[in-house]
């Protein structure tokens, strides 16, 4: 012989009663307004597959909620969220990356003006500040510290010597140009 046990929230008082109530039609979080229609349901002596049929949840949440709230009574309700992944890089990393990318590169040496985003990677990798970063996390780095960047344009610059000659001066340049520029009238 098998017995079915069924598992109730424990009886609520009148004031507990109006405030899952309460909480079920004016709530604003969806989860504390879940799990009160859950409690509700659960002390007008539903069990629990009928909850999960009526709200489409797990018949383990369900038992879940209810053990939960006699537990615990409306701290339950709540969702505590755990935030996430924990961050794989330290705030000092990140405050050494933030730093690096408001130094201009020209004045370290490098041999362009303005940081794109695997250039930052690569200097910071460089400088030992990270071992191994993805240029997806260094935008997120620098877009939670409201650091905006461009996105880099190739410019190549004459080797020419006489470039600068050439560049200015009317004969280099073809008669339509001269118009344009004015040399040419």
């Amino acid at each position: 012989m098998v017995i079915i046990m069924c598992i109730f929230v424990r009886d609520l008082t009148p004031e507990e009663g109006n405030k899952l109530v309460k909480i079920a039609r004016k709530g604003s979080n969806p989860v504390e307004v879940r799990r009160a229609l859950v409690v509700l349901a659960s002390a007008q002596k539903m069990k629990v597959p009928e909850i999960s049929e009526l709200y489409h949840l797990s018949q383990e949440h369900i038992r879940h909620v209810i053990h939960a709230f006699n537990q615990h009574g409306f701290e339950a309700l709540k969702p505590r969220y755990k935030g996430g992944r924990p961050r794989t890089f330290t705030e000092e990393q990140r405050a050494a990356i933030i730093e690096l990318a408001q130094i201009p590169p020209n004045t370290l040496g490098l041999p362009f003006t303005h940081w794109s985003l695997s250039k930052l990677k690569e200097e910071a990798e460089r400088r030992g500040i990270v071992t191994s970063i993805s240029i997806e996390t260094i935008r997120v780095i620098l877009e939670e510290a409201d650091i905006t960047y461009q996105h880099t344009k190739t410019w190549k610059a004459s080797n020419d010597p006489d470039f600068e000659v050439k560049k200015t001066s009317p004969v280099a340049l073809p008669e339509s140009a001269q118009r344009r520029t004015g040399h040419l009238r």
